[in-house]
């Protein structure tokens, strides 16, 4: 009789079984949702929608640069134009503008730029701060080999300088902002990921940051700032098959920058070191090794004991690389000690080389 009872009410209860469960199933999945929404809420507020803050705190101290230089006049027959000139005395030179960029890195008004913005000869510079007030500016010293130039304006009062960036700490795909005068159109700012470090481009001291943020005629001695608005690199080029941008610019690092800028106001111009050896390109291409093409007779490489054909394994404590090789030889001051540890044959020895002047 009870089972007759309790069979009576099994669909009852499977009922409510059922109901329990679906309730079950659907408080879950509404508060999966609201999960959900709430964490595309936090993304929504942790979303960087705007660099003005960066930009806000670094454009006071890009500026404007006009310059007037002498520069050769080009001419086909350049045989019968020399000897005609030199008959005749005739001036071969002409006066050509120049528009750049320009970053103030001291308040006192100091202002880096890229050496080819002045030019070799320069006849006037003059250059236009932030507030519109124009300067004449006078060349404190320049560096071909980075293609950088440190320049000075006279003010009685401070201008504002930018905070300079540890370029080292940078990675690919970080976020980076131009600024400066393309075109001579005024200042303005582009925005870009760094796309590579260590480029080197027909320059033995490069050591380029590659980037896609635009950069046009006019952007060159700009400033490449993080997103925090430091400086962290000094716009210099591109490399473009129809002149404008095409998204790879090259900046010249602000650890770079800083190595160059002390030198050029003490001296006026860099002071190197020197190590007296060469690498050989296919070994490096095709093997990624540093194995030594020559060294110079009564260099500083050949008095610590290098000879070619060593494979250099390690530079200061460190594993070697091509860019670690390239950053102790740009750094370096001439009396510095570079260790080394070199394969040769199938022997490991360690040297030290003891850097002198570039001119030996």
């Amino acid at each position: 009789m009870n089972f007759l009872n309790i069979k009576k009410y099994l669909p009852l209860l499977a009922s409510i079984t059922a109901g329990l469960v679906l309730g079950i199933l659907i408080s879950n999945l509404l508060l999966q949702e609201n999960e959900q929404k709430e964490e595309g809420h936090l993304d929504k507020e942790n979303l960087i929608t705007s660099f003005n803050s960066a930009v806000k705190k670094a454009s006071p101290a890009v500026v404007n640069i006009y310059s007037e230089m002498l520069v050769n006049k080009k001419n086909r027959n350049l045989f019968f134009s020399d000897r005609f000139n030199s008959i005749f005395g005739k001036n071969n030179t002409r006066v050509q503008s120049s528009l750049g960029s320009g970053v103030i890195f001291s308040s006192d008004g100091y202002i880096l730029t890229n050496q080819h913005v002045i030019g070799d000869v320069s006849i006037g510079i003059t250059v236009e701060l932030s507030d519109g007030r124009k300067k004449e500016a006078s060349i404190v010293g320049i560096d071909k080999g980075t293609d950088l130039a440190v320049l000075k304006i006279d003010q009685e009062d401070e201008v504002p300088s930018m905070e300079i960036g540890n370029s080292d700490n940078l990675k690919i795909g970080d976020i980076v902002l131009a600024i400066g005068n393309p075109y001579g159109l005024g200042k303005s700012v582009s925005m870009g990921i760094v796309s590579a470090t260590g480029r080197e481009f027909n320059n033995p001291y490069s050591d380029y940051i590659q980037t896609d943020a635009s950069i046009n005629m006019g952007n060159s001695g700009g400033a490449l700032i993080d997103t925090s608005g430091r400086l962290i690199g000094i716009n210099t080029f591109i490399r473009s098959s129809s002149g404008g941008s095409e998204g790879i610019g090259l900046a010249i690092p602000s650890v770079t920058v800083l190595g160059i800028i002390n030198d050029l106001i003490q001296f006026g111009e860099v002071k190197r070191g020197w190590l007296g050896f060469g690498i050989d390109r296919r070994s490096l291409s095709l093997n990624n090794a540093l194995v030594v093409s020559n060294v110079y007779p009564a260099g500083p490489a050949e008095k610590g004991g290098l000879l070619a054909g060593d494979v250099i394994t390690g530079i200061n404590d460190q594993k070697s690389s091509y860019s670690l090789l390239f950053k102790e030889f740009a750094r370096s001051k001439p009396g510095k000690e570079i260790k080394m540890k070199i394969l040769r044959g199938d022997s490991e020895i360690e040297l030290s080389i003891i850097t002198s002047t570039t001119n030996g």
